[in-house]
């Protein structure tokens, strides 16, 4: 099976433009920012233009402030182009919701024990089991200020808020709302669970804010000074985070029921 890809340079120039051009490439999008123009297309593996797209690839150096490795980037492709790598995703994540609805949704928490929740599972959608435990978790965490999360509750609201930000608005969502204060903890919580490409996206997401403290205050300020290719490189990992094809929901659920025990209502 092929393997194709997505790829963007970031801060072109025009020779390197022109290199690319004379190597048969045509671009798919071009886009003007703060540090010149950024280029994006499509390729396969198979394509016998791909030995000499990447000897230029591997060929370039850093540029207008951006180091190599953060100029290129390639997002695997399931299709040889990204909108039908894309459609074919949307259709995935939508005959995975169609099975989903076939069981019951539990609407809101209702005073359930873990274990009682936990059997819920065998009647009603995952996604929204793990919902009414983060729902669980975060009322008792109201209800005793003092008292600290353990770390599989901590796990558990931080998988949920990524879930529901990023879903919602993309990483930038989740860096500008509250769910921000799960920043240090993120990526250590989709590691445990068993999700490690959505780990390695998220990761990448956080490089981008060039941020070695994770407090709130150093996000805001970070997020709010993101040029236009960091704008760029954080859509690419929305993208990325879309077409993963890992069963959030359904790992988490997994983690929770391995891990009991670590969690009390």
């Amino acid at each position: 099976m092929s393997h194709y890809y997505h790829i963007t340079i970031l801060s072109v120039s025009e020779e390197e433009k022109l290199t690319f051009a004379s190597a048969g490439v045509a671009f798919s999008q071009i886009v003007r920012g703060e540090k010149g123009e950024s280029v994006s297309f499509d390729l396969g593996q198979d394509d016998p233009r791909w030995q000499r797209v990447n000897e230029i690839i591997a060929n370039l150096d850093g540029r207008a402030g951006l180091s190599k490795e953060h100029r290129v980037q390639r997002l695997s492709m399931t299709a040889p182009s990204w909108e039908e790598s894309m459609r074919q995703a949307r259709e995935q994540i939508r005959a995975t919701q169609s099975s989903r609805h076939r069981s019951a949704w539990l609407s809101h928490y209702s005073g359930q024990s873990v274990d009682e929740l936990l059997a819920l599972g065998n009647t009603h959608r995952i996604d929204s089991v793990v919902l009414a435990f983060e729902e669980a978790i975060s009322q008792k965490s109201m209800r005793h200020e003092t008292q600290a999360l353990t770390e599989e509750e901590t796990i558990v609201l931080a998988v949920e808020a990524l879930e529901r930000e990023v879903n919602n608005g993309g990483y930038h969502q989740f860096f500008v709302n509250s769910s921000k204060e799960f920043a240090p903890v993120i990526v250590d919580a989709l590691e445990r669970i068993g999700c490690t490409n959505t780990a390695a996206i998220t990761k990448d997401a956080m490089d981008i804010l060039e941020v070695k403290d994770l407090t709130a205050s150093a996000i805001d300020r970070s997020i709010h000074e993101l040029n236009t290719e960091r704008r760029m490189e954080l859509s690419h990992c929305d993208q990325c985070y879309y077409a993963n094809a890992e069963p959030i929901a359904e790992r988490l659920f997994a983690f929770i029921k391995a891990n009991k025990s670590g969690i009390q209502f």
